[in-house]
């Protein structure tokens, strides 16, 4: 869900990140090299090859969703052949893509917009929705197929898109399923970019599982707690803090023992004192763990 935080508070940003909010071509160049940067951090330099045709394509990704939209389907349909085919390595296609949909999540103006016009009904709606979606992906993360959740990932970045497109056809589903004036698609994108930044950069299964069930059942199990109890959408709350903290214990005490307790109390402080979208945060704090504790 894109951060409760987020859509009441307003935040300053540099003279040089509001041009890349404003400039396309910017924003590319600064999502490609930054992702890219990633493949030489984690990876060996001889491989360097692999790694453009995905950097450049995952950073135009969601470029084309806002704005050149009948290329996006040219572009996703390059990441697919190339990430399924084989010819790119799974390993750090995850996480340049990852990467690259984190940043342009950030900077493109037309994803960021917000909205205060909250619904306590829909914000619930939304939030059961993706409840359900994380007790899909988690399922299939048993069986470690991450090609399949990949795949989930694009599927529901074109089924977005479809319907940002056609929008106007389809009035009813999008009223269901979106916050005014947002482009649809934005909430589900933040999310789908968290997910595949974990299973790009957390290589222990324990702590992926723990690490996803926090980010898609503990995340939006906060908002509904908040909503139902306090009834104040858009504003954190200490029983939505709870909830989510409680949650994300299960898993962490069941993997991990006492270690279970620091890890749910670490991500509940950042789902609630997120700068950014609390999605993205949840994800970038947990693979910060991962690195400190399992690396």
């Amino acid at each position: 869900m894109l951060s409760r935080y987020s859509l009441t508070k307003k935040t300053r940003s540099s003279p040089f990140f509001n041009a890349m909010k404003t400039n396309n071509t910017l924003t590319f160049t600064f999502s490609f090299l930054f992702s890219y940067l990633v493949y030489f951090l984690f990876h060996n330099i001889h491989l360097y090859y692999y790694a453009l045709p995905i950097a450049a394509l995952s950073s135009l990704l969601l470029l084309t969703y806002t704005s050149r939209r009948h290329y996006f389907y040219f572009v996703l349909a390059g990441l697919l052949i190339g990430v399924f085919s084989g010819v790119f390595p799974i390993k750090f296609s995850f996480e340049i893509i990852s990467v690259s949909m984190i940043i342009q999540s950030l900077l493109i103006k037309k994803l960021a917009i917000k909205t205060v016009n909250l619904s306590s009904k829909l914000e619930v709606r939304r939030d059961l929705v993706q409840i359900v979606i994380g007790g899909v992906f988690l399922s299939i993360l048993v069986f470690s197929y991450k090609q399949v959740l990949l795949a989930l990932v694009f599927l529901g970045i074109l089924v977005a898109h479809i319907i940002f497109v056609y929008g106007r056809k389809m009035k009813k589903l999008v009223n269901m399923l979106e916050r005014d004036g947002v482009i649809f698609g934005s909430g589900a994108i933040s999310m789908a970019a968290a997910a595949v930044l974990l299973l790009g950069f957390v290589n222990r299964f324990d702590f992926l599982f723990f690490s996803l069930f926090s980010l898609l059942i503990s995340d939006p199990l906060a908002t509904v707690a908040g909503l139902k109890i306090i009834k104040r959408p858009g504003r954190k709350s200490v029983i939505g803090s709870a909830a989510f903290f409680i949650s994300s214990l299960i898993p962490g005490l069941v993997f991990f023992g006492l270690f279970g307790v620091i890890f749910a109390f670490i991500l509940s402080l950042a789902e609630r004192f997120s700068p950014i979208d609390d999605n993205l945060f949840i994800a970038i704090v947990a693979v910060v763990l991962s690195l400190v504790f399992f690396i």
